[in-house]
């Protein structure tokens, strides 16, 4: 299988945390503070997660939310499609102010040539 997120996980220097079955790492996105939250394994349902898993997700979301303290941002979106890449995991949307809200701000901090918050 060749999964670009499992592929990510090789490359250190993006993650910012880790614990027993989540990362936190850089979006590669350019809206500073964007961050990916990804199962360590390959895995593509949430149904197939246990309580333990739910506590760490937990966790990681937790010390997401330290980490996106410091960029101060207004809000942060919580994403989980996991259609495109197959591979479960959730992207952790800053919105700054004076950028759009709700789904347009989601659309167009998930596509391309997304604008740094001023």
């Amino acid at each position: 299988m060749n999964c670009p997120i499992c592929e990510a996980h090789k490359n250190e220097t993006q993650i910012l945390f880790q614990n027993e079955d989540w990362i936190l790492r850089k979006a590669d996105q350019n809206l500073e503070g964007y961050l990916y939250m990804e199962h360590r394994r390959h895995l593509e349902s949430w149904f197939t997660l246990g309580i333990g898993e739910f506590e760490n997700y937990g966790r990681a979301l937790y010390k997401a939310k330290e980490i996106l303290k410091e960029h101060n941002p207004e809000k942060m979106y919580i994403v989980a499609i996991a259609e495109r890449v197959p591979h479960l995991h959730v992207h952790l949307i800053p919105r700054y102010e004076n950028q759009d809200k709700g789904l347009d701000h989601i659309a167009r901090a998930t596509g391309p040539g997304f604008p740094k918050p001023m």
